[in-house]
């Protein structure tokens, strides 16, 4: 190569990589809805005793006094010791087991502290690996030959020591409480499924319902007999159960109090691995909390939930208030691979929820339960939710705030992309109050299908059902199928004493781009919307839905008849690109914005940015 040309592609190549800003330096994302700065109870904790868990060591033994050269063969064994202000340090490997926490600590410097060792990988997993040698032929059931061939179908029974009184395999995922579960329109398939999982190689395996649906499915699924103690494989031709690693889940949850109320507990390092939890409600996580206050997770990695990944709050509607709710830290962790949601809280009071990386949530296709999301609160107060990844959901909605969950809330600098739901990236829903939406990246959301007949969601980028007081402001969306800022009246949801009145919503400062149906959705005129950017809109881009008939704006018509949008502008001198693995977004403009909006300042020409808003 010439050297002249490879030393200026060297230097494209420095310009570039020196370029790509992070897009959300100098926010001030550290103040809730109200402008008062958020108030964490955090301190640094004094531990008087650490306990080691190493089942590598040659001397372990769940007898030991748990030093570093006599250490716990279990971590379960550890939490039945630790008490207020001690932790235990978990070295390399894989534990199957439980952990069962039997109390929690009293105060921010005496808590109880699970952490990984140091540069170790510890995973606690809830499954156990299934040996070749237990498997058969499978017989006495007919699988409908595939080509005039009988398929590779192969059979092992359950060993009733595997479970500790729950098989999931014999549970169907179908929620207990069954208020809100609407049959006539839900999707039920993967409700009466089992909530057992198979996993080949460490991916799971797809589950049928029938000998004929695995006869003549893919080649590589799996169907359970009716009392969830056989289990049947269909392998490809010619493979069988010794060419693979084979894990089944074999518990409900993985690290989950058996008490109620437990506070002050700290999980850091460590990854939890399968759960074959239910869909909730209830709300178990394969990580739960169980109704406790003040715990932290942080730099933790939760996959592989058949339902939720972790639960931190009242669990379900019908459970007595704790004396304490709430007051959780959840910073920095990977929560993926989780069936229905990745991280629920009923009760949500006073939460960080910070740096986190939410991805393939919802592949359940249970959106119509109403329970599916990347993050789900319910009656949230005082939470603030920044700088969070949720991308690659499916199925669900990224962050959800159900039922008077907007009270002091701030949803700021978080990025959603790639998300393909009933109702939109962001969805509040019949919630009051104060609550500001800023500084988010909205990028690429897709509609699964129209949640109902009277109004459209699905594939928005925001969208609010039955809701006031929202303040919606300099966000970027980007590629919604459907609406970039949409709300529903919702008039007969009675929560209290009365129904959604749909008032008071602030959308200003926002740029919405390539926005497929409406870049704002306004069900009534009680709103203000201003100082907007409107790229390459569709004709009718502003929607009145009430006064009937509903009316198809643009800025002008909307700023002549109700005063909205008056410094508002159509602009069309912009383009895009993004790349999903490094989740950078080229934005080139060339001519200078009309007016300031948007999350963060753009210049003439090209601006490459680093859209990953997690602080490392």
């Amino acid at each position: 190569m010439n050297h002249r040309i490879f030393f200026l592609l060297m230097a494209m190549a420095a310009v570039t990589t020196l370029t790509a800003q992070n897009a959300f330096n100098g926010i001030d994302d550290s103040r809730l809805a109200d402008g008062k700065t958020f108030k964490s109870w955090e301190q640094t904790a004094q531990y008087s005793r650490v306990f080691y868990v190493d089942q590598q060591h040659p001397a372990a033994d769940d007898t030991n006094d748990g030093t570093e050269e006599r250490p716990l063969k279990t971590v379960n064994a550890a939490a039945q010791r630790l008490k207020a202000g001690e932790k235990v340090i978990i070295k390399q490997g894989v534990y199957r087991e439980q952990v069962v926490p039997q109390q929690g600590g009293t105060s921010p410097r005496d808590m109880i502290a699970y952490e990984a060792a140091p540069g170790h990988s510890v995973i606690l997993c809830g499954s156990v690996v299934l040996s070749p040698t237990d498997f058969e032929k499978s017989q006495g059931w007919y699988f409908p030959p595939t080509n005039g061939l009988r398929p590779n179908v192969w059979q092992i029974s359950l060993k009733p020591e595997w479970f500790q009184g729950y098989n999931p395999f014999a549970m169907t995922n179908i929620l207990h409480d069954l208020t809100w579960l609407d049959y006539k329109r839900a999707k039920m398939t993967s409700h009466f499924k089992r909530r057992g999982m198979l996993f080949i190689d460490g991916q799971p395996v797809p589950q049928v319902m029938t000998p004929k649906e695995l006869g003549e499915g893919p080649d590589l699924a799996f169907w359970i007999e009716h009392n969830g103690q056989r289990l049947h494989l269909r392998l490809p031709e010619g493979r069988q159960p010794s060419n693979y690693m084979l894990e089944a889940t074999n518990c409900e949850q993985v690290f989950a109090p058996s008490a109620y109320g437990l506070g002050y507990i700290k999980i850091k390092g460590i990854t939890f691995r399968h759960a074959g939890n239910g869909f909730p409600v209830p709300q178990r996580g394969m990580v739960s909390t169980n109704r406790g206050h003040h715990w932290i997770v942080e730099d933790c990695t939760i996959e592989w939930a058949n339902s939720i990944g972790m639960d931190m709050g009242n669990t379900q509607w019908n459970a007595e208030f704790q004396p304490i709710q709430g007051n959780h830290i959840v910073r920095r962790n990977t929560i993926r691979h989780c069936g229905i949601s990745g991280f629920q809280c009923y009760l949500a009071k006073h939460m960080l929820v910070e740096d986190n990386m939410l991805e393939d949530i919802g592949w359940q296709d249970a959106e119509h339960a109403f329970e599916s999301a990347g993050i789900k609160f319910h009656h949230a107060e005082n939470c603030l939710i920044r700088r969070n990844v949720f991308r690659q959901i499916k199925y669900a909605p990224g962050l959800w705030l159900d039922n008077m969950s907007n009270k002091n809330c701030r949803v700021a600098c978080n990025l959603f992309h790639d998300i393909t739901t009933a109702r939109g990236a962001i969805y509040i829903e019949v919630s009051r109050n104060n609550c500001s939406v800023d500084h988010n990246i909205i990028y690429k959301t897709r509609c699964q299908w129209w949640l109902s007949g009277e109004y459209g969601a699905g594939g928005s980028g925001f969208y609010t059902d039955g809701s006031d007081s929202i303040r919606f402001t300099n966000n970027l969306v980007i590629d919604a199928e459907n609406t970039g800022y949409g709300a529903y009246l919702n008039a007969e949801r009675i929560i209290g004493m009365r129904g959604g009145t749909t008032c008071d919503h602030q959308v200003r400062r926002n740029i919405f781009v390539d926005c497929n149906k409406h870049c704002i959705e306004f069900p009534n005129t009680r709103q203000h919307s201003d100082e907007n950017i409107f790229v390459n809109p569709k004709p009718g881009y502003i929607k009145l839905g009430n006064p009937t008939p509903p009316l198809k704006l643009d800025v002008e018509a909307a700023n002549k008849l109700y005063g909205w949008d008056g410094h508002s502008q159509v602009w069309n001198k912009l383009q895009y690109s993004f790349d999903d693995n490094s989740l950078t977004l080229n934005i080139t403009i060339n001519d200078d914005l009309p007016l300031q909006a948007g999350p963060f300042a753009l210049k003439c020409g090209n601006n490459h940015l680093n859209v990953d808003p997690r602080q490392k």
